[in-house]
């Protein structure tokens, strides 16, 4: 049986804080979403490495990784846009950070 792929998102490290201190000086309330233009899915990761997607099923309890494309992770920036926070797409900066990934000693 074959499983679809969900999409995640992602934020590059140096947002967050920009929407925080944007959201403090800010004139509106409520929770915000933050995370890049552009969800992924993990068939994009694979063609950035050149390797095959591996999908594993965790038993209930197990460790699982911090990006399950099993299940659908929704976030709307809708509410952060407001007040004009500009997030980047998630393909402008995430090719870097997978070629670091991969050239980096673990």
């Amino acid at each position: 049986m074959r499983t679809k792929a969900l999409s995640a998102v992602f934020i590059h490290y140096e947002e967050p804080a920009d929407l925080l201190l944007r959201a403090a000086t800010a004139d509106f309330t409520g929770p915000v979403d933050a995370c890049s233009d552009g969800p992924l899915d993990v068939r994009y990761f694979a063609a950035q490495t050149g390797r095959q997607p591996v999908r594993r099923t965790i038993p209930s309890g197990g460790e699982t990784s911090p990006f399950p494309f099993d299940r659908h992770d929704a976030m709307s920036r809708a509410h952060a846009k407001k007040p004009g926070f500009p997030f980047s797409r998630t393909t402008d900066w995430l090719p870097g950070v997978v070629a670091e990934a991969l050239t980096t000693e673990p």
